[in-house]
């Protein structure tokens, strides 16, 4: 292997790549739909159109970087892979935290969410992709 070639990216990184582009975009038209919801004649009355709007606004920029993320761990970026586990992880500390405060003991949300987090984050940091980006 010459200097200029770079090592082919494993399976379960692209795996892995593959479900943050699908995270982020849910979230894109997550965002979308709260956007559209300024709209409802309850939102539209009470006066917190302003509110729903930014929310909304945020959902689809937090979706926007998830995007973001996912390329640049598709290319190998280090920085990226840790930035990824840091927000995939806070996602997760809000989501239990919500899980709590809401306290109606419906962990199926949280449930899924751990074992899709234990699949983006895994092939990043160990295997295969571990030596992925160690190489880089």
């Amino acid at each position: 292997m010459t200097g200029q070639e770079h090592p082919r990216r494993p399976g379960w990184v692209t795996w892995a790549v593959v479900l943050m582009y699908i995270g982020g975009i849910t979230q894109i038209a997550l965002g979308i739909v709260t956007l559209f919801l300024r709209y409802a004649p309850d939102v539209a009355a009470d006066g917190i159109a302003l509110g729903v709007t930014l929310v909304g606004a945020g959902i689809i920029l937090f979706g926007l970087f998830v995007v973001a993320l996912a390329s640049g761990v598709a290319r190998g970026s280090r920085v990226s892979r840790l930035s990824a586990t840091v927000v995939i992880l806070l996602g997760l500390a809000l989501a239990i935290t919500d899980l709590v405060v809401a306290d109606d003991g419906d962990w199926s949300g949280v449930t899924i969410q751990l074992i899709l987090v234990a699949a983006v984050i895994l092939p990043l940091w160990v295997g295969s992709g571990r030596r992925y980006f160690a190489a880089r």
